[in-house]
């Protein structure tokens, strides 16, 4: 026998006992209108469900809702797996952190010095901090005087850190810069180069100039014996 639609819907019939369909059901809603739900003991408890325990189910009125022991046994299988799986996020990140460690230079740059200066000196100055490997002195290859810049390579980091203490201290009359890192003498060369021959090249831009504005302003006698200006060509 069919349900009747009513009844499950309002929980009540017009048509009363003369409906044709059963009424054997609990109706969906209350007299109020408000929709009827399930009892708790047919519901399961969030906590048990979540964390497989509850802190009601041992405590004097009890927990109102189901407790089955496979939803408790799931719920702790799945905490077991994401505590494993955070214990190995948390090694992954100290593994990286422990193999990205921060390179300590060894080498230090001295700009500034004075054209006279020679390695000794540098090597007197920055010789307290710890033991020098290496020195590199450029020089200019006419004079044999300094370029008035050095690299210097230590064996320690600590020494590197004694020598930038160094900085701007004076020496023969010119104030020190020290800075953490290798000397890059290719470079530095190469600059050098490109600056002189831009001043080299603006040098002969500026003297054809001055060449052309006196060949422009420079009168010339015409056909009649009359002073004429020569027009710059464009």
């Amino acid at each position: 026998k069919k349900k009747c639609f009513s009844f499950k819907k309002k929980g009540k019939c017009a048509k009363g006992d003369g409906c044709p369909f059963s009424h054997d059901m609990l109706p969906t809603k209350e007299e109020g209108g408000k929709k009827r739900g399930k009892p708790p003991s047919e519901k399961d408890c969030i906590n048990w469900k979540k964390k497989g325990k509850c802190r009601k189910l041992n405590s004097k009125g009890g927990c109102p809702y189901r407790h089955d022991l496979k939803l408790r046994d799931v719920a702790l299988a799945k905490k077991a797996n994401q505590n494993s799986s955070n214990k190995r996020k948390h090694n992954a990140d100290d593994n990286a952190v422990t193999n990205n460690k921060v390179k300590q230079p060894l080498c230090i740059r001295v700009f500034g010095m004075n054209y006279d200066t020679k390695e000794e000196d540098i090597r007197s100055l920055f010789g307290d901090c710890g033991p020098i490997v290496d020195i590199t002195f450029p020089t200019f290859e006419d004079s044999g005087r300094s370029k008035g810049y050095c690299g210097i390579l230590f064996q320690s980091p600590k020494a590197v850190e004694k020598a930038l203490l160094l900085h701007e201290t004076e020496l023969h009359g010119r104030w020190l810069s020290v800075q953490a890192g290798k000397m890059m003498l290719k470079q530095w060369e190469a600059r050098e180069r490109q600056s002189r021959s831009e001043k080299s090249t603006d040098g002969d831009v500026d003297n054809e100039s001055k060449y052309l504005v006196a060949k422009v302003d420079s009168p010339e006698i015409g056909e009649f014996g009359q002073k004429v200006k020569k027009r710059k060509a464009y």
